[in-house]
């Protein structure tokens, strides 16, 4: 992430304006130095002062405060510091520019985001105003300016969805999705990226996307039919080939098992079908299921599982319960 870019990411947070990865951003990155913590210190002294006037004057002479107190510690911070601590004061004129931009801007005017979400079991199509058709998935969140498509088509993803971009060579198509960037002109893919699961992923049906994954600090360019994995815990991130129709079936709601673990499906229909389901015996989890589902009823599926599993299962509201039968217990 550029400079400017951070500064007005750090605005936005003190504004309460950011979105759960970005916050899972910044606390890396004030963990990471003890000169960002310095810096993050400084810009929120100056936002603090904006909050209690709001005469840009009384701004800037924040600024000049917190400018001389880090020159009047200067001869006792330690010499690498002292560059970030200049970046710091150089940016602060963007951070009143954007306190006062928020200020007198009226709200329609102003860098206004528009959201749309999927509660559990939804699954929604939208077209952008570019052209452009989003497919999101249940329990995923979308997130772009009210100028998209004016300036620039940027969109900022949680979760899940699968996106068709009209082509524009003058103004490319990127997508945000946590730690991955996804940089395109106009195709067809599938993102792939929910907080607290430990993996993530892009998936080219057609034409050509450039993922930008930081931890590797390099860009990956997938072809068709291929699909960045990115394991999260590990910081890890490769390509490799994937089946097409078991990726993005779930935007008509067709469910694809190739010899699937318990684990994957679980997740699955959880997401489709609003539930919570769980194993009697963690050793369920592994056991695979090959199967094909056309937009069938929950109910309908269970019996596949239990049948090829030889399992039983107890419903309870949303919650879902493996348990073993007599068959079971012989495996």
């Amino acid at each position: 992430m550029e400079q400017k870019e951070l500064y007005l990411l750090i605005t936005r947070h003190f504004n309460e304006k950011t979105l759960p990865w970005e916050e899972d951003f910044l606390a890396e990155w004030l963990e990471s130095a003890e000169e960002n913590r310095l810096t993050y210190q400084a810009l929120q002294e100056i936002w603090q002062a904006s909050q209690q006037q709001h005469d840009e004057v009384v701004i800037t002479n924040a600024l000049q405060g917190v400018k001389q107190r880090i020159h009047n510690r200067r001869q006792t911070i330690v010499r690498r510091y002292r560059l970030q601590i200049a970046a710091a004061a150089a940016i602060a004129g963007v951070i009143i520019s954007s306190i006062v931009f928020l200020r007198q801007t009226p709200q329609k005017n102003s860098l206004a985001y528009i959201e749309k979400k999927t509660l559990p079991g939804q699954v929604l199509k939208d077209t952008m105003p570019d052209g452009t058709v989003v497919h999101l998935a249940p329990k995923s969140s979308i997130r772009y300016t009210a100028a998209f498509g004016k300036k620039g088509r940027n969109i900022i993803l949680e979760g899940q969805a699968f996106f068709e971009v009209t082509k524009n060579a003058h103004q490319p198509f990127s997508v945000q999705a946590g730690e991955l960037s996804v940089q395109v002109l106009g195709t067809r893919f599938n993102v792939t990226h929910y907080r607290g699961v430990d993996s993530a992923a892009v998936s080219l049906v057609d034409g050509k996307v450039q993922v930008s994954v930081p931890a590797q600090k390099r860009s990956f360019e997938l072809q068709p039919g291929q699909e960045l994995y990115y394991d999260k815990k590990d910081q890890l991130a490769y390509t490799r080939t994937y089946d097409v129709e078991s990726v993005t079936g779930w935007t008509s709601r067709l469910l694809i098992f190739r010899n699937e673990p318990l684990s994957v499906v679980a997740h699955k229909l959880e997401q489709l079908y609003d539930v919570e389901i769980s194993f009697a015996d963690p050793a369920m989890k592994s056991f695979k299921l090959f199967a094909k589902f056309n937009d069938k009823p929950l109910d309908y599926i269970l019996d596949v599982i239990k049948a090829t599993d030889n399992l039983d299962y107890t419903i309870s509201g949303k919650q879902i319960h493996f348990t073993t039968n007599n068959a079971y217990q012989s495996r």
